[in-house]
């Protein structure tokens, strides 16, 4: 079946409170990096695309002039906003608005960051040009997201298990491909490194509402993961239950020309 912009909305906006509650999505080592990746500065206005329940916004915000952050769910528009109230950020709003069509002006932002969200991008490359052409000549764009690896197998192993858990998932990209989209798109990659984060598989399927019978399946492709896979993933399985996995993240900043 296609996936629509109404299953994207439905899927995040059902589950929000869950991935505002998300320790996986709230805290990590990758929120430091991309912080470290964007060196923010007083003056800069950011926007933070696919935002979810607002933890990147929330995070750069005490160290730039202002942080917009958007997403295509008006649920998960709601937790961000709560967020920055709870903080105390007075600097920062939470707007709807799909990334494939960015309702801002032409180079508008000194940065564009986005966290573990572009595997859900319906049109990943008119997505990419309207991060471009929102960025201000030389601005940032920092990315994170799930990436595969060069192995076709593994490659169609893991997109594989991310779209029996989430239907609304379209592709984990690999290292080369989004090299590729941001060149064609008018940027230039100036650094990039691959994260592991490891996942307990219980909190995984339940952040996107798994029901019983899908978290059956999925344990049941994790525990018959080809040897590869459950080497490069460190499946780890306790009395034929899977326990946890370890994925990949490519995190990078590109520059707009």
């Amino acid at each position: 079946m296609t996936t629509t912009k109404d299953d994207v909305k439905r899927q995040f906006g059902a589950n929000a409170e869950k991935y505002a509650a998300s320790k996986t999505h709230a805290l990590g080592s990758d929120l430091h990096i991309i912080l470290s990746y964007l060196d923010p500065q007083p003056h800069m206005h950011v926007l933070d695309v696919a935002t979810g329940a607002g933890h990147t916004a929330a995070m750069i915000a005490p160290f730039v002039a202002h942080v917009t952050a958007s997403d295509l769910s008006p649920e998960m528009i709601e937790q961000a906003s709560k967020q920055f109230a709870a903080k105390g950020l007075t600097n920062a709003d939470a707007v709807v608005a799909d990334v494939e069509a960015l309702d801002f002006d032409d180079s508008s932002f000194d940065a564009v960051t986005c966290r573990i969200a572009p595997h859900h991008f319906l049109d990943i490359n008119k997505a990419i040009a309207e991060i471009a052409r929102v960025l201000k000549p030389g601005g940032m764009f920092i990315l994170e997201d799930s990436v595969s690896p060069p192995s076709k197998r593994l490659d169609r192993y893991v997109n594989s298990l991310e779209k029996l858990r989430d239907p609304t998932h379209i592709r984990a990209y690999t290292k080369r491909e989004w090299r590729r989209m941001l060149i064609e798109a008018g940027f230039r990659v100036a650094r990039c490194e691959i994260y592991r984060k490891t996942h307990n598989i219980e909190d995984w399927m339940g952040n996107s509402g798994c029901s019983d019978e899908l978290k059956k399946a999925v344990r049941a492709m994790l525990v018959q993961a080809p040897s590869a896979a459950k080497e490069h993933y460190a499946i780890e399985i306790a009395d034929g239950v899977p326990i946890s996995f370890t994925d990949d993240k490519l995190i990078l900043k590109a520059v707009k020309r």
